[in-house]
């Protein structure tokens, strides 16, 4: 399930998690709640891990449907998860909602895909050279 190509969003995840460790009384005396980033940071982490997955496979498909299918697949179930996380998180916090710790975590999903986009993209043009 796990290979060397993913350890650069492991690094991104410890980086990410250390920085909100150690920045943890400045967040808070501006109002982030630091457990929200934490946790925002696994969901988003262990979400980019799933769709990582379904795309490689994508791109060790035969065909061009496959492909796509595991394609899109990735790039929707990253986008649903989080969204439907970021729901659960609104429903439950209520009043206690933290709004910059939640536009934070949003942040953590573009880092997140700017990673996995670079690293599908390094994945591809090998999977090139290996075909010629």
């Amino acid at each position: 399930m796990f290979n060397k190509s993913m350890l650069p969003l492991v690094f991104v995840f410890l980086a990410l998690g250390a920085t909100i460790l150690l920045l943890r009384n400045n967040l808070e005396e501006k109002g982030v709640d630091w457990q929200v980033l934490t946790g925002g940071n696994l969901v988003v982490y262990i979400i980019t891990i799933i769709s990582m997955q379904l795309i490689t496979k994508g791109l060790n498909a035969k065909s061009t449907h496959a492909f796509l299918r595991n394609a899109y697949s990735g790039i929707l179930v990253k986008l649903l998860a989080c969204a439907a996380a970021a729901f659960i998180y609104i429903l439950v916090a209520g009043k206690n909602l933290n709004k910059p710790a939640l536009f934070i975590c949003k942040g953590f999903y573009l880092v997140y895909s700017a990673v996995e986009m670079s690293l599908i993209m390094k994945l591809s043009k090998q999977n090139k050279n290996v075909g010629n």
